[in-house]
C-alpha cells in the first residue's frame, strides 16, 4: 500500500503542535520533514493494522486458501504428533507454522529446506500460508527452520498427514494450474515409512538415520 496525504509539517512544527497533529494522523497519515527531507511517519493504530497484514497478499480464490484450513484442521486432532515434534525442534515459530512450510515444499517441489527458507523471504503468500500474520514478523534463523522440516519429513505421520491434505479434491483440480505436487518423493518417504524400519542395520550392525538411508540407492 502506498500512502500519499497532503498533510507534512516540519519538525519545529511538530513540537509546536504535537497534540493537534497527532489527532490530525487519526484521519490520514502525516508525513514529517527533516531539514527538507521526509523523516518520519504518523500513523493511526487501524491504518497501520492494515497495512501491515500479510492478508493483503492473498487473492480470495487462491487454492492455497483452503489448502490452510484443510491442514489446520487435520492438526487439529494431532496433539500427540504436535507436542512430539515440539519437543524435537528448535525454531520456536510453531509446530503447525512448520508443517505448512513442509506442505509448500511439497506442494511447489521446491528442491530442499532450504529452497523453502528462501522462497519465504520474498513471497508474501506463501508467509501467510504458513502462518506468519504481519509483514513485521522476522524468520527464525535459517539454520533452525532447515532442521525442524527434516525433523518433521522424517516422521512418518506427518508424511501421511501431509499426504492426505494433498490429496483432497480441490487440490487436486488445482494441480494442473497452480500446484506442482512432488508426488513422487512425497510416495517415496510414505512408502519408506511403511516398509522400512526406523533405522536401517548396516553391515556393522549400526543404525542409520532415516534421512542417511534415504540417500542411499534404490530408496
Amino acid at each position: 500500500m502506498k500512502w500519499t496525504c497532503s498533510a507534512r509539517v516540519t519538525m519545529q512544527e511538530l513540537d509546536a503542535r504535537l497534540s493537534r497533529i497527532v489527532e490530525q494522523a487519526r484521519e490520514e497519515p502525516v508525513a514529517v520533514n527533516r531539514y527538507g527531507s521526509p523523516w518520519v511517519w504518523i500513523v493511526s493504530h487501524p491504518l497501520w493494522t492494515r497495512v501491515d497484514n500479510l492478508q493483503l497478499f492473498v487473492p480470495r480464490n487462491h487454492p492455497l486458501v483452503p489448502l490452510r484450513e484443510s491442514i489446520e484442521s487435520a492438526l487439529c486432532y494431532e496433539d500427540a504428533l504436535l507436542a512430539d515434534l515440539a519437543r524435537r525442534c528448535e525454531s520456536k515459530v510453531g509446530i503447525s507454522v512448520l508443517f505448512k512450510c513442509l506442505v509448500l515444499k511439497f506442494a511447489y517441489s521446491l528442491e530442499n529446506e532450504e529452497k523453502v527458507y528462501e522462497v519465504l523471504g520474498y513471497n508474501m503468500l506463501f508467509r501467510w500460508f504458513a502462518g506468519f500474520q504481519r509483514l513485521a514478523d522476522e524468520l527464525p534463523p535459517a539454520s533452525a527452520l532447515v532442521r525442524d522440516l527434516r525433523t518433521i519429513s522424517v516422521q512418518p505421520r506427518a508424511i501421511e498427514l501431509i499426504h492426505n491434505c494433498l490429496s483432497n479434491s480441490f487440490v487436486m483440480d488445482s494441480d494442473a494450474g497452480e500446484f506442482r505436487i512432488n508426488r513422487g518423493l512425497l510416495h517415496t518417504l510414505r512408502t519408506y515409512h511403511v516398509e522400512v524400519p526406523p533405522a536401517h542395520e548396516n553391515q556393522d550392525g549400526a543404525g542409520l538415520p532415516v534421512q542417511e538411508a534415504l540417500r542411499q540407492p534404490g530408496l
